[in-house]
């Protein structure tokens, strides 16, 4: 069952919207919360080409921004803390940490059941090529625990998403198997509507099977209300497509997936799962 999870806060808007989203999970399974309040000092004070004699004023400019970075980040904390209390949610607790955040995530999340991150937080390398930041992308691939990413721009509150239909996209390689195994155990399937999506390259009788199987399992972890939809190669387009699309339809809150999986819905960097990672409104709990 799921006990304790941490919600990785830098002050970006989408952090603020993962914290939302950590304290909602926590209420509704009885976890506590840990809101971890996140500094890169090594990043804001990091060498840059600077003028002869400019070297005193970059050493007061990165002071400052070391200054307004951490005063943000005490003051996210401070809201996190208010927005729990005002819910009448106690079990929660706030960590201020300065270092790089994906070793910070991961060291904190050793204590933890599920990380939950903002898609568009933790920016942290300069040039990155994509909108979602490669320090995500590294907690993504890293994390030994499960991750829900919380997308930049939510329909609704997170009340909303948590109780929206579920789609676990399945095609029985060990990343999606891990995925949804962990997903029952942690008992984020109990009173939920779940699709199990499954696209087989052979048939749709097959995918169908595959689906069906999967949701025998969620069943068993006091599943109720599963449904297993099973496509054909040549009915659903990409692997993301179908997962998009069907996500779409059935207006899911959340996508269950595993992270840069391997088989059927198969994974190189910049395919399915990234293109899910880009595009998703839906929550996203990935495990790998």
């Amino acid at each position: 069952m799921l006990r304790s999870i941490v919600v990785a806060l830098d002050g970006s808007d989408s952090s603020v919207e993962a914290g939302l989203v950590a304290l909602e999970l926590g209420k509704r399974h009885g976890a506590r919360v840990e809101g971890l309040g996140i500094v890169n000092s090594a990043w804001i004070q990091r060498p840059e080409p600077v003028p002869i004699g400019g070297m005193a004023y970059k050493r007061a400019l990165d002071l400052q921004l070391l200054k307004t970075a951490s005063d943000r980040v005490s003051a996210v904390l401070t809201a996190f803390g208010e927005r729990a209390k005002e819910e009448g949610f106690t079990a929660f607790d706030t960590k201020k940490v300065d270092g790089d955040p994906r070793i910070q995530i991961e060291f904190e999340a050793t204590v933890h059941d599920l990380v939950v991150v903002g898609r568009g937080s933790l920016f942290d390398v300069g040039g990155e090529l994509f909108d979602m930041p490669l320090c995500i992308d590294q907690v993504i691939r890293g994390e030994p625990r499960p991750v829900i990413l919380v997308p930049p721009a939510k329909r609704g509150q997170p009340g909303e998403d948590l109780a929206a239909p579920v789609l676990i996209a399945f095609d029985g390689s060990p990343a999606a198997s891990r995925t949804l195994h962990m997903f029952a155990l942690l008992g984020l399937a109990v009173d939920r509507e779940i699709h199990v999506l499954t696209v087989d390259n052979s048939s749709k009788d097959v995918a169908v099977a595959t689906a069906t199987r999967a949701c025998d399992l969620l069943r068993r972890h006091g599943a109720t209300q599963t449904h297993g939809v099973g496509l054909g190669d040549r009915q659903a387009g990409s692997p993301a497509e179908a997962i998009l699309g069907t996500a779409e339809a059935l207006g899911a809150g959340m996508i269950a997936m595993g992270a840069y999986g391997h088989r059927g819905i198969r994974e190189i960097f910049g395919s399915c799962t990234r293109t899910v990672l880009e595009n998703s409104s839906s929550l996203l709990f990935l495990y790998h």
